[in-house]
């Protein structure tokens, strides 16, 4: 696919530059600064790309690098989310501007865009409540949660999303190079919810501190590598199927034991 990469600077960004080359997509680099990228990624991987200046928070400059290029999906990994729901959401302009210029340029090309944004584990139902949010009973990341509004509000015509949402994501190696070859990925994933969720016996506790209990320990088995989660994105682009369109998608590393 032609994939417009936004936030190709950040953690998840700069190692989906080369996941995504390495996947054999065309990648278009939507970036302020084209010096902190050479500085950032080798410049092998830089040399393989189209690179376009401009502010994530510009619709119509996002719109125009879809269009001018013709990509046909995009992956928005810019900005970041606030943690605590009393802070001032940091990153709704972005995801607005990103939403906005996908449907626009969907509509001038004539097809749809097939978007990756990124969301949190809290983000996604809790295993035992269906169509509860882990939110409820652990409120941290929760602008996750109005990213995820917003992009039920898009016409699926135009916009092909996907919302990924994982637990911590840390980096396998400090050093980010060019791949010859897709590195793979050890995530097992679920849509909507948290895979392979395991009770723990802190459930039993009362007044809901058994379930904010078993998901807090839970959640430290969701943590995922930077890597994993950035060649999950770009296999599932080169698969072009559609199982994650319109879903959130829930990650965990194989081996992190069974769904009950």
């Amino acid at each position: 696919m032609k994939v417009l990469l936004l936030g190709a600077t950040g953690n998840v960004g700069s190692r989906m530059l080369p996941a995504l080359l390495a996947h054999n997509h065309t990648v278009v680099v939507f970036i302020r600064s084209e010096s902190k990228l050479r500085n950032l990624v080798h410049s092998s991987a830089v040399e393989k790309c189209t690179v376009v200046t401009g502010n994530a928070t510009d619709a119509t400059a996002i719109e125009a690098a879809l269009v001018d290029n013709r990509c046909n999906a995009l992956v928005n990994s810019a900005g970041q989310a606030a943690i605590f729901p009393w802070q001032e959401p940091r990153m709704q302009e972005i995801e607005k501007a990103v939403m906005t210029a996908a449907v626009e340029a969907s509509k001038k090309l004539g097809y749809p865009i097939r978007g990756w944004f990124l969301g949190g584990l809290t983000v996604l139902d809790f295993p035992r409540y269906p169509g509860t949010k882990v939110s409820t009973y652990m409120p941290v990341f929760t602008e996750h949660g109005l990213t995820y509004s917003l992009l039920l509000s898009q016409p699926s015509q135009h916009l092909q999303w996907s919302l990924l949402a994982p637990s911590q994501m840390v980096p396998a190696s400090k050093e980010i190079t060019l791949l010859s070859t897709p590195r793979g990925h050890s995530l097992v994933s679920a849509n909507d919810t948290m895979p392979n969720y395991m009770t723990t016996f802190l459930s039993g506790l009362p007044f809901g501190i058994g379930i904010a209990s078993d998901l807090l320990v839970n959640a430290l088995r969701y943590n995922t590598s930077l890597e994993d989660c950035a060649d999950y994105m770009a296999a599932d682009l080169a698969k072009g199927q559609g199982e994650h369109v319109g879903r959130r998608v829930g990650v965990i590393a194989s081996g992190k034991g069974k769904k009950e």
